[in-house]
């Protein structure tokens, strides 16, 4: 059983804009571009860990839940990555990845002043 991963040209330029945007922010609220460099390697370790995840469940998938386009939260729903499964026979499987949403930055345009959300005591 293997699993096999693909990048969409989509997926990378998303993923690129994503990661250039997560680099500016921090370094504009930070001035500091090792915390924004640990921003961007934190958003890719995330990655990194979902592709473990989907790993793990397509070698003891569900056999209704074995071929299609699926998305799945990370970062605590902040991102959502959506991707694509085909199974190539004898319980080995593609996944492409085909997209990514950053639900904040996608939201920019109607709140520009919620770059980052803050929580503040009354008290």
């Amino acid at each position: 059983m293997a699993v096999y991963f693909f990048q969409s040209s989509q997926f990378e330029e998303i993923r690129s804009q994503i990661e250039q945007h997560l680099y500016d922010s921090v370094l504009e609220i930070e001035q500091d571009s090792k915390l924004a460099l640990r921003s961007v390697q934190q958003f890719n370790d995330t990655i990194d860990r979902l592709m473990e995840t989907l790993e793990q469940m397509y070698k003891t998938q569900n056999p209704k839940d074995t071929e299609g386009e699926k998305s799945f939260p990370i970062r605590e729903g902040r991102y959502r990555v959506f991707f694509k499964v085909v199974s190539r026979g004898s319980q080995d499987f593609d996944i492409t990845f085909l997209d990514i949403d950053d639900n904040k930055q996608s939201n920019l345009d109607r709140f520009p002043a919620h770059r980052f959300i803050t929580f503040e005591s009354d008290e």
